[in-house]
């Protein structure tokens, strides 16, 4: 990705910190102060832009339109000529803004968001997520156009391909993301590669193998699952691997027949251990209250992991893909940020039981 792309940030106020911390990662930021809502469209169209981030609120500095007005006209534009496309970001100053943003995203406006404060202190990894959608985009376009099979875009490893949840392949046929490159990326950047499901992060995967990242050897354990990690759209910006895959190479590599799950994570550390003598690692251990590790995944405030059987289980998302895995937080995440009531009755008894306890 060494190509410089443009970038034409749509601001009320003073945009100098923004374009600085942008340009310092090779991306050409030009800023559109805006007007009435057709001036600041032309003036977007004239720098022919590969992606356009805009602040929330553009009202403030003698503005005549909000973000989601201009990101509206950018959507449906794309509907009747797929070439006009290209990602559109939020950036706030108002750590509040989430709520509008789950919003937003239901009418399919915007590709994410960024808090200000947050883009410089790492502007390296959002300007990276940046030239990700663009790229992605071209790549989403040039499938579409060939009217080739848009899995092409996770490059699933060959050994996996008939272990992937069928629905994935068959949601990626729907007309909408035949047709549509934003619902496309969308689509796959929230529900395949940020979700823990047919992928995991590192954290997921040190709860499941049992093994502490800061173990010394934690990256060569990694480099030895090099056939498992994922490759496709959106990996620069998200490490991940094929959950399968893990498995896989427990029982081809580590020769375990019994399954991952079936072991604590004293008896991983045992059994790869003695399978690659050579590295140093230890156990992964769970906050201060945990009783079992029997890890699988990982809490979703701390992330620190947990075994499903102790954690709780909030009351289900009935729009979440069903091949996500189930969100899960510790004790003291449901106490401390008050999840009490979002629980399942069963969860919320347990919960109860175990306060009485404590």
């Amino acid at each position: 990705m060494s190509m410089v792309y443009k970038v034409v940030y749509i601001e009320d106020q003073d945009a100098e910190s923004v374009i600085h911390d942008l340009s310092q990662c090779d991306l050409e930021v030009v800023h559109c102060h805006p007007g009435t809502f057709k001036e600041t469209i032309t003036k977007v169209d004239s720098h022919k832009p590969d992606l356009i981030l805009m602040d929330f609120r553009l009202m403030q500095g003698g503005g005549e339109v909000n973000a989601p007005a201009i990101a509206q006209y950018y959507r449906s534009l794309s509907i009747d000529n797929p070439s006009l496309c290209l990602p559109v970001v939020l950036l706030s100053n108002d750590t509040k803004i989430h709520g509008f943003y789950d919003d937003f995203t239901s009418h399919d406006l915007f590709d994410f968001f960024i808090i200000k404060e947050n883009l410089s202190e790492n502007k390296e990894k959002y300007s990276l997520l940046m030239k990700e959608h663009i790229e992605s985009y071209k790549f989403i376009s040039t499938l579409q156009a060939r009217e080739e099979d848009l899995t092409e875009l996770l490059k699933v490893p060959k050994k996996l391909e008939l272990d992937i949840d069928p629905r994935i392949k068959e949601t990626l046929r729907n007309k909408k993301y035949k047709s549509n490159i934003y619902m496309a990326s969308k689509f796959i950047f929230n529900n395949v590669v940020k979700s823990i499901g047919v992928l995991i992060g590192e954290d997921v995967l040190s709860a499941r193998l049992g093994i502490d990242k800061s173990s010394e050897s934690w990256d060569e354990l990694c480099s030895q699952l090099k056939e498992c990690e994922y490759t496709g759209i959106y990996s620069g910006s998200y490490r991940r691997w094929w959950a399968d895959g893990i498995e896989v190479w427990w029982n081809e590599t580590i020769e375990e027949s019994n399954h991952l799950r079936r072991f604590n994570s004293e008896e991983k550390l045992t059994v790869i251990c003695s399978k690659l003598p050579g590295l140093k690692l230890k156990k992964v251990e769970g906050d201060l209250n945990t009783k079992t590790d029997n890890f699988w995944t990982i809490c979703q405030c701390s992330l620190l992991p947990v075994d499903p059987s102790e954690a709780f289980e909030i009351q289900a998302d009935l729009t979440l893909m069903p091949w996500l895995d189930t969100q899960y937080y510790s004790y003291e995440s449901v106490r401390d940020y008050d999840l009490n009531d979002q629980l399942t009755d069963i969860e919320k008894s347990r919960y109860k039981d175990i306060a009485r306890g404590i």
